[in-house]
């Protein structure tokens, strides 16, 4: 793999002119790919030939790029990751060729500031963004980069999905502390997960599931790592020191395939999407992160959860004190808080920044949805937006 891409500044784009959005909204182009930056502020909507780039509260179309710029004749765009409102990297494929992911920089007149072809793996499952460091996820490896620059390979095995996920936490007891950053990716063993730290050898290897994984997600220190397999009735919390199982959490007692998932910022919460019409948000239990760093091997302390205060809240089984005895089904613990979408396709979900009681949603289908739950109550999610189509509604 060769690559030379650059810094990017953070900065915003004007809106695109009347008469472009215009000729744009009559005949759309279908979306392949949907995702949101790590802070969950703006998200990325790909087209084969282009892409969008939104703002979630207020919805804007801030950025838009599409046409031989962004896809060359006979390529076309199968994802897109998103660093800031303007920062991001688009993975474009070419038949018998090498994929490629090209930087762009809204701010940039030229706008595509640098590429990298991907010759470690021909074709790109999966990246992930984490201010100058980029995980690429092929089929049966993956590469960390930092500052474009190669710095590692990881053996993978199958991985199909693209999967992988990255945090960039910080050390206790440094001062301002400094940064940890932390990535997970497919084991080759099936339904296992391997947590790696930059500059730390070795790997702390977690057994999720008897069936193979479909999900994974880092919480935003990387400390905990969520992971669903594709039966998709649980999801299981690790702690990423040790690799010790947490917390059991149930979708539901039917097969699902397991699309999103996605921690809050202070991590006390988990969302789930699925193929199913139902999101899920599920309460956390408190874990004690003050007496350890992913560098020291410090074990985490599970504090018990909070006392729910309704009974409408549907939490954990009350036969959960025979933990270790009973089928999974008594001790895992049910969705604090759920909503229904309209449309059953794939979607992404992220926390508000500033309310994490709020999570946007956003499907391949061009929906929009923003909505609230009761940190106390729980139960349905009260719709505060929603939008049928929000290429239309961001650019009117």
């Amino acid at each position: 793999m060769t690559a030379n891409p650059s810094v990017m500044a953070s900065t915003s784009s004007a809106k695109p002119a009347a008469g472009v959005v215009a000729a744009e909204a009559a005949a759309p182009d279908p979306l392949v790919h949907v995702a949101f930056n790590q802070h969950g502020t703006h998200f990325v909507a790909a087209t084969e030939t282009g892409f969008h780039v939104f703002s979630c509260d207020p919805l804007e179309r801030v950025m838009h790029r599409s046409g031989p710029t962004v896809a060359s004749p006979g390529g076309t765009v199968s994802s897109a990751e998103l660093l800031t409102r303007s920062q991001l990297a688009v993975v474009t494929r070419r038949p018998n060729e090498d994929d490629v992911i090209d930087f762009w920089n809204g701010m940039c007149k030229e706008g595509k500031v640098a590429s990298v072809t991907s010759s470690h793996h021909r074709a790109v499952g999966g990246i992930r963004l984490q201010g100058e460091y980029m995980l690429v996820a092929g089929e049966e490896k993956a590469r960390l980069y930092f500052g474009g620059s190669r710095e590692k390979d990881v053996t993978t095995g199958p991985n199909p999905l693209g999967l992988c996920a990255m945090a960039a936490g910080t050390t206790e007891g440094q001062g301002t502390g400094s940064s940890v950053v932390s990535y997970a990716l497919p084991r080759k063993l099936l339904g296992e997960v391997q947590v790696r730290r930059r500059c730390t050898p070795g790997s702390v290897d977690v057994r999720a599931h008897d069936s193979a994984v479909a999900c994974i997600a880092l919480s935003r220190d990387g400390r905990l790592l969520a992971t669903a397999g594709t039966r998709g009735t649980l999801v299981r919390v690790f702690s990423t020191t040790d690799g010790a199982k947490l917390q059991e959490l149930r979708r539901g007692t039917d097969g699902a395939t397991i699309h999103c998932t996605a921690f809050s910022p202070d991590s006390k919460w988990l969302a789930v999407t699925s193929d199913k019409t139902t999101v899920h948000v599920f309460r956390l239990a408190d874990f004690d992160l003050a007496g350890s760093s992913p560098e020291d091997g410090g074990d985490f302390v599970l504090l018990p959860a909070s006392p729910m205060t309704s009974p409408s809240a549907k939490q954990g089984s009350s036969l959960s004190f025979l933990k270790g005895y009973l089928p999974t089904y008594f001790s895992s613990e049910w969705s604090f808080a759920h909503f229904r979408v309209r449309k059953a396709t794939k979607y992404s979900i992220a926390f508000d920044q500033q309310r994490p009681n709020t999570i946007t949603i956003v499907g391949v289908d061009t929906s929009f949805y923003r909505c609230e739950f009761d940190p106390v109550k729980g139960g349905a999610m009260r719709e505060l937006k929603y939008y049928r189509n929000f290429m239309h509604a961001a650019t009117k």
